[in-house]
């Protein structure tokens, strides 16, 4: 299996970040203009910046818990391995070879944690964008 590239990696969120700028840029501008079409055109910029950030944060996470569940399953094949040769259960060491499990259980708490923000803050942007999308130019005209 190959190793995706740098740019391969970081081209998501970059494409993600620009799009967010472009739309918030844009929403402002064309709502100080006054411009209830172009503002409402922005709305599905945001839901594509959204769809992507959302996407390019769950691969991170995912891969990131990947990580830690491929470690811990290491660890737990090391101690299986010493069980096999012959180690007694009392010659294992008390904390890990590699990892200490209490401190890999709050690694993934802390994942859960920043899971659930992204979660959030995505179901927000794309709650705004998509009705910036749908009733924009009306809301824009309900304003004036």
């Amino acid at each position: 299996m190959t190793r995706p590239s740098a740019l391969q990696r970081r081209l998501p969120r970059v494409v993600a970040v620009i799009g967010l700028v472009i739309y918030v840029l844009g929403t402002l501008i064309s709502l100080t203009a006054g411009h209830p079409e172009l503002f409402q055109r922005f709305g599905a910029l945001g839901v594509a910046a959204a769809i992507l950030f959302f996407t390019d944060r769950l691969t991170q996470i995912e891969l990131t818990r990947q990580r830690a569940v491929e470690a811990m399953l290491h660890e737990y094949g090391l101690r299986f391995e010493a069980l096999a040769s012959g180690t007694t259960p009392e010659d294992l060491p008390n904390e890990g070879y590699t990892l200490d499990f209490l401190t890999e259980e709050s690694a993934f708490t802390r994942l859960r944690r920043k899971a659930e923000a992204i979660n959030s803050g995505n179901t927000a942007l794309l709650s705004l964008a998509t009705l910036q999308w749908g009733f924009g130019d009306l809301a824009i005209e309900a304003l004036r």
